[in-house]
């Protein structure tokens, strides 16, 4: 189909989503929480979010040319159906938010030192609207181009973390109590599978090929698990102070022979990825946006996410602490 992607395409598009806002900040936030049992809360919370797939896939089969919106107004009513397209605007505008606070937080810690808020936002939010506004399989198609370097750096980060100290993660610490609380209090990192709905019109599905989606994203949720795995086994005790956990795996190796400073491959990763997340969730507000609002386009919906995005990251995330107790509070 000439404006739809291709199911292996949906797969590297899912796989950047089970990716987002896993890697960095979240190992050492819930660490404080179930310690090394971490790694099981987020076993538990990929397979809840694993059961949407074949969900999604059945939905798909059955109804292969409808809309999200379409779908909804058949058998909810129209207005019930806008209540959860709003639900879910505000999910990806959140989504988008607590992405670039916390690789903002990163890149300000590790190379600008200082407050860089305006350089970030220039370089970030014209890309990210060319990308919403050129097309979504134009922007699915770089993804694919990019994904095979991406998973090069992140494996390359793995490979030098072996060459540092290690020891195995404490295991069994947290309670039952702790662990169910868990799953409640970090659920928003979760939930990605739901853009496959909000794309459902632009895949090209093929039954036969239903496997690359889930191919892509295991391996995935392999990574994130790895990461989780390998930071524990860096800092068994001390994790809860490291807050970027794929670059601090590094932060012992920095320094290898003559190289010079390899963290520069964890910083080239993190902003690639990052980039191409808030495209996506950039993309999700606004397909969700002219469903519904009909008679304005894809600019009106850029324009508004632009708005929104600044306004909200001043007057409200504007602290990275604020962005961070909000998505483990009220926004799970």
């Amino acid at each position: 189909m000439k404006n739809k992607i291709s199911m292996h395409q949906t797969g590297i598009l899912v796989a950047l989503c089970l990716l987002s806002n896993k890697i960095l900040l979240l190992p050492s936030l819930m660490y404080s929480v179930t310690k090394s049992d971490s790694i099981f809360v987020v076993l538990l919370l990929f397979a809840l979010d694993f059961l949407t797939l074949p969900l999604f896939f059945k939905i798909k089969r059955k109804y292969p040319d409808l809309k999200l919106s379409q779908l909804l107004t058949k058998f909810l009513t129209k207005y019930v159906a806008k209540i959860i397209l709003c639900i879910l605007l505000v999910y990806m505008l959140f989504k988008a938010l607590l992405t670039f606070s916390i690789v903002y937080d990163y890149f300000k810690q590790h190379i600008y030192q200082d407050e860089f808020i305006w350089i970030a936002i220039v370089c970030i939010v014209p890309v990210m609207n060319h990308a919403v506004l050129t097309g979504f399989k134009q922007t699915v198609r770089t993804m694919e181009l990019f994904f095979g370097m991406i998973a090069v750096g992140i494996f390359i980060i793995f490979f030098i973390s072996f060459f540092t100290h290690m020891t195995m993660p404490f295991f069994f610490t947290a309670n039952l109590g702790q662990i169910f609380g868990g799953l409640y209090k970090y659920i928003f990192l979760f939930g990605d599978f739901i853009l496959l709905f909000l794309i459902m019109d632009k895949i090209d599905y093929k039954r036969n090929q239903e496997k690359q989606v889930y191919f892509h994203s295991i391996f995935a949720i392999l990574i994130v698990i790895a990461v989780f795995f390998i930071f524990y086994a860096k800092y068994p005790v001390t994790a809860f102070m490291h807050n970027n956990a794929l670059a601090d795996i590094l932060v012992f190796s920095v320094q290898f022979n003559a190289i010079g400073r390899l963290d520069i491959i964890a910083m080239i990763t993190i902003m690639t990825l990052a980039t191409f997340q808030m495209e996506i969730f950039c993309h999700g507000f606004c397909e969700s946006f002219v469903e519904i609002f009909p008679l304005l386009n894809k600019k009106w919906a850029v324009i508004t996410f632009d708005v929104v995005f600044f306004l909200l990251y001043y007057l409200y995330v504007g602290k990275f602490e604020v962005m961070v107790n909000s998505s483990v509070t009220w926004l799970a």
